[in-house]
């Protein structure tokens, strides 16, 4: 099947580029000497999550336990749950995903552990529970400090808890569009993680694993060798804000635009206006709209749910005709995926596979 033959709106992935990305990010995480742990709510995908595994990575986040439900019976093995899981009642749902794959879990509250430690007790397994550090995100985590050491400290004198590391996390960094000054922020947060790690030389308590970072943030990671492993996620995608970053020594990130959205023109009732398929339900609206693949001088903004205008920037006449259909660039790769059902997977102007976008909306 061709392309140009899908119905629209439609979610593609380029594999040929795709791959690409998977490839460079093994080649720049090799050459650091750090392992990466992709974060799997980009992509939501199985298919994609084995990809990155088959590349070196040593497993994949999953920012939510829906998540890593269906990652687990999907066999992804080695899954970090990068958000608390709280309650009893998902706490014996982490334990059975634990019991198909290896789990891990986060946590900043004490009373929290306790309730892991009691459940896994009950259910005769142990939990591999990581201390979060809350590094200038502002959202979770404990405060730098002495805090995380006391957390690890209770985690390990538990018989049925493994202490496994520390996740420190800045997500509203990711996208500063000047490397410099994303650069320092990342060093901020990098040393509030170091003070914090400094605590555990007064307790003899060992961290294994020190995890965070993203895309955005992976080249500073990298070079100031902190963190041993990044939950770099977007670049298998990317979006129009994480090319629009500036990039150590380059205007722009080095990883390709992998995901698309192939629209139609349903409608063009004046020459300087045309109407596509493709509004608010069909693509992502919380970084800005989506912008035209390959094409300069033509602005996209939303028309409603259902529909998207295009028109030239000069209003010229705009080139399109009903029936022609044209690829979109997402703002936002992780919630415009989080839209569909499927893939269509391209190589070139042929449809080469279908695959699931197993995790939509699995939030709880």
């Amino acid at each position: 099947m061709k392309m140009l033959e899908l119905d629209t709106p439609v979610l593609l992935i380029d594999v040929d580029v795709l791959d690409r990305n998977i490839a460079l990010m093994k080649g720049l995480t090799e050459a650091a000497g750090v392992s990466y742990r992709p974060h799997s709510k980009t992509h939501k995908s199985t298919v994609i999550a084995q990809k990155q595994i088959d590349a070196g990575a040593v497993g994949v986040c999953c920012a939510k336990l829906g998540e890593a439900e269906v990652m687990a019976a999907g066999g992804i093995d080695n899954i970090l749950i990068t958000t608390p899981v709280i309650g009893e009642s998902k706490i014996f749902r982490l334990l059975n995903a634990r019991n198909q794959v290896r789990v891990t879990v986060v946590s900043d509250n004490e009373d929290n552990i306790n309730m892991l430690g009691r459940i896994a007790q009950l259910g005769g397994r142990q939990l591999d529970v990581m201390v979060e550090v809350d590094i200038g995100q502002g959202r979770c985590g404990v405060p730098p400090g002495p805090e995380a050491a006391r957390l690890a400290q209770i985690i390990t004198d538990h018989p049925n808890l493994i202490f496994a590391g520390l996740q420190g996390y800045q997500g509203k960094i990711q996208m500063i569009e000047d490397p410099a000054a994303r650069k320092a922020d990342t060093e901020t947060g990098l040393d509030k993680l170091a003070a914090t790690l400094a605590e555990f030389d007064q307790t003899g308590v060992s961290v294994p694993v020190k995890t965070g970072g993203g895309t955005g943030t992976s080249p500073f990671d990298m070079e100031r060798g902190l963190l041993t492993e990044l939950q770099i996620g977007s670049y298998v995608f990317m979006d129009s804000r994480y090319s629009g970053i500036g990039w150590p020594g380059s205007n722009a990130p080095p990883f390709e635009q992998s995901l698309h959205i192939l629209t139609s023109v349903v409608s063009k009732p004046v020459p300087d206006r045309v109407i596509v398929d493709t509004g608010l339900k069909s693509v992502s609206s919380d970084h800005g709209p989506p912008i035209i693949a390959n094409v300069d001088g033509r602005n996209y903004e939303f028309g409603g749910d259902e529909h998207g205008i295009i028109h030239m920037t000069n209003y010229d006449d705009v080139p399109w005709n009903v029936g022609d259909k044209l690829r979109l660039i997402p703002s936002h790769c992780d919630t415009t995926v989080n839209l569909y059902d499927q893939y269509m997977v391209v190589r070139g102007d042929d449809v080469v596979d279908v695959w699931q976008v197993d995790t939509r909306g699995r939030v709880q």
